[in-house]
């Protein structure tokens, strides 16, 4: 039966690889093989029952045909599906799914095998597991011979499908897997789906690019046609700006709208009168350098143009933009008959060469100061566009209005310098936040007995609040209440606010300014005490507090200010005695303790103010000291000769107060120093007048330079 089986497989492999008979027929040729093939089996099947001493041999043999015949018929199977697949044209997508399933999920056992089909080496449940299937270069699959018999090595077992001859060429080898030929491969590895999906999204993002297209260009037209609307506006008395030009569709207009207006304005909104509008003007049609919108320069040119404009730079007193400087330079005197060459304002210069406009190395403006140069108007808020500045100096001119709030984001400043104008309003709590800032100067902003006058002959007097042109409201200055936001400026070193309209107190956390050098608050209407903590400050060097609404001893740990040179409280209602710790205090050279014994509201709080004590000897330790000024004070007891130690004095008033007996001769030998006048001014001032007109002086002085009744406060010249 074996050489029949091998006769008919031979005839099965044949049938198989012969191309030229139809599909049908060979396929039915091949079931009539296989029917006989498979009686032979049977037949075989029931020899080895009765034959017992060949068990082994032929339940072996038995085996080896029901693999063979597994093998036949998958192969059968598998031709019949290429087949249909080449009439369909997918061979292609047949041959990839094939390579993605290998291999494929075992598969489960039979419900209906039994046992004994296992056991006899029949049935799915009897083949290996695929992990003992190895596909490798010394297969016998892959190399092309016979494999062993299972006689000559019984070990191998079912490791191989022995029946599968050495002229033949499998592709895959046949494993216990589950395999459905009608299966198609998944969606996302679908040669034609993915080139559809691939065609789909370049169709989408290249709408999307046309949209996108379309859209900003209907933008840029409506922004376009909005500007000529505005430009081309009706006719109007006064020079227009000129017809709108290319420069006018270049840009320019939307990157200074967008980033110099900002407060959310536009041009579009302004008079042609405005200074906003002549910069811009000037920028796209009488500036000489012709800038683009994507010039880095743009903002601060701009921002240049505008103070000139706001600010009347016709009727500047150095370096005006009036045609009388036709080679765009001008000439700035300073001493001895010195001077320097500037750029004019709104030249064709960089503007890094105008006078008062300082740059880094690489052109971007740092400083712009113009210290009394005659500027008229209000400060615009457009100046933070200068968003590298580190100095604005505006002092001694004639700017009212209020300090715009926009200051407060040019956090790169270092100093601010305003004093010497007319401003009002409160001090804007953005300032505060300005944590670079080490000198702010708003000092000044009343008391300016002097005038301006404008290009068009317009006169600002400096006495009244907006320079007089809202009526004839005294000017006070800034006003509102100083707190504990003063301790938010921590990198100050200087801070002047004297001569204003502040009210509030000197807040404790003021003593935590440790950079602190210069505190100037006189003339204000503060209250409360000196606190304490201010002590804290060790480099202070300036301390002026006179002329406020005080009521207050001065800190008992004084001695710790040791650079203190000027200490001011006059004008206060002072209280106490006067610190031992003020005598350490040696480079002191102006004390102002007087005036604090006043007779008229509001200082005139109660009888005890004033300070009080004696003047102790230990005031010879200050020998810098040029102005002691103790007068309009209780003090009491003798002046002491120690006092005339101070050589440096040049200045010493003493009259109004408890002091009695001689003046020391010690000071009178001052007068040959630095105790005189040459034009006639009191230096040297005691209660040296016989008191109320009949009663004996209070105090024997024979050098004073002016003589006080004690009683009358009437002071005349002695000299």
């Amino acid at each position: 039966m074996d050489a029949d089986a091998s006769t008919k497989r031979q005839a099965i492999g044949d049938l198989m690889k012969d191309t030229t008979i139809p599909a049908a027929e060979r396929n039915r040729r091949l079931e009539v093989l296989m029917s006989e093939f498979g009686t032979e089996e049977q037949q075989a099947q029931l020899d080895v029952s009765d034959t017992s001493d060949n068990d082994d041999r032929k339940r072996k043999s038995l085996r080896t045909a029901a693999i063979e015949a597994k093998i036949v018929s998958k192969n059968i199977r598998r031709l019949t599906m290429q087949e249909e697949e080449d009439e369909e044209g997918q061979n292609s997508e047949q041959a990839e799914f094939r390579a993605a399933h290998q291999p494929a999920t075992i598969a489960s056992q039979p419900e209906d095998e039994t046992a004994s089909e296992i056991e006899s080496g029949l049935g799915y449940g009897s083949l290996p597991h695929p992990d003992e299937i190895r596909l490798s270069s010394n297969h016998p699959l892959d190399a092309g011979l016979d494999p062993p018999s299972t006689d000559q090595n019984p070990d191998l077992g079912l490791a191989v499908a022995s029946a599968v001859t050495g002229d033949e060429d499998p592709d895959f080898v046949v494993m216990a897997i589950e395999f459905d030929p009608d299966a198609k491969p998944p969606l996302h590895k679908n040669r034609r789906f993915r080139a559809y999906t691939c065609l789909a999204f370049s169709i989408t993002a290249v709408i999307l690019v046309l949209v996108v297209v379309y859209v900003t260009a209907s933008t840029k037209g409506t922004q376009i046609v909005e500007q000529e609307s505005y430009y081309q506006a009706d006719p109007t008395s006064q020079p227009s700006l000129s017809p709108i030009t290319e420069r006018q569709r270049s840009g320019i207009i939307e990157q200074l709208q967008g980033g110099v207006l900002l407060r959310n304005e536009t041009f579009r909104e302004m008079s042609e009168f405005d200074p906003r509008m002549k910069a811009l003007d000037w920028i796209l049609h009488a500036n000489s350098q012709q800038l683009d919108s994507d010039d880095v320069n743009l903002y601060q040119r701009y921002t240049l143009a505008l103070i000139a404009y706001n600010f009347d730079s016709d009727s500047w007193y150095y370096c005006p933009s009036s045609p009388m400087h036709s080679n765009d330079k001008c000439d700035v005197p300073y001493g001895d008959g010195l001077s320097k060459t500037y750029g004019v304002w709104l030249s064709g210069l960089s503007e890094c060469e105008w006078y008062g406009v300082t740059c880094s190395a690489d052109g971007v403006v740092r400083a712009v100061d113009l210290i009394q140069n005659d500027l008229i108007g209000t400060i615009p808020h457009e100046l933070a566009a200068l968003n590298s500045l580190q100095l604005l100096a505006f002092p001694y001119n004639c700017i009212y209005g209020t300090i715009p709030s926009e200051i407060g984001s040019l956090r790169h400043l270092l100093s601010l310098e305003l004093h010497g104008n007319v401003l009002s309003g409160i001090i804007p709590d953005s300032m505060y936040d300005m944590d670079k800032l080490q000198l702010l100067n708003l000092a000044n902003q009343y008391g300016q007995n002097r005038n301006c006058t404008s290009s068009s002959n317009q006169v600002i007097d400096m006495k009244y609040k907006f320079g007089g042109l809202a009526g004839q409201i005294e000017a006070h200055g800034l006003e509102g209440k100083l707190g504990a936001s003063l301790a938010d400026f921590r990198s100050m070193k200087g801070l002047y606010l004297q001569n204003n309209a502040l009210t509030g107190v000197i807040h404790e956390d003021v003593g935590n300014l440790r950079y602190l050098r210069w505190l100037f608050l006189n003339d204000n209407f503060l209250e409360g005490t000196i606190p304490e903590k201010l002590t804290k400050l060790k480099n202070l060097r300036k301390l002026l507090l006179d002329e406020n609404f005080l009521r207050s001893t001065l800190p008992e740990d004084m001695s710790r200010w040791r650079d203190l040179e000027i200490l001011t409280v006059n004008g206060n209602s002072m209280y106490g005695s006067i610190p031992l710790g003020l005598y350490n205090l040696t480079k002191l050279e102006m004390i102002r303790l007087d005036d604090t014994r006043q007779a008229s509201s509001p200082w005139n709080i109660d009888p005890d103010e004033g300070f009080t004590g004696t003047i102790s000897t230990r005031i010879g330790q200050l020998q810098r000291l040029k102005i002691l000024l103790l007068s309009n004070n209780p003090l009491s007891g003798t002046i002491p000769m120690e006092l005339g130690s101070c050589e440096e004095l040049s200045n010493l008033r003493l009259h109004n107060t408890n002091l009695s007996g001689t003046m020391p001769m010690s000071i009178c030998l001052l007068r040959d120093k630095n105790l005189n006048s040459e034009n006639n001014e009191g230096v040297l001032y005691a209660d040296c007048r016989p008191n109320n007109g009949t009663g004996e002086p209070r105090v024997q002085c024979d050098c004073c330079s002016d003589c006080c009744d004690f009683t009358s406060r009437v002071c005349i010249a002695d000299d």
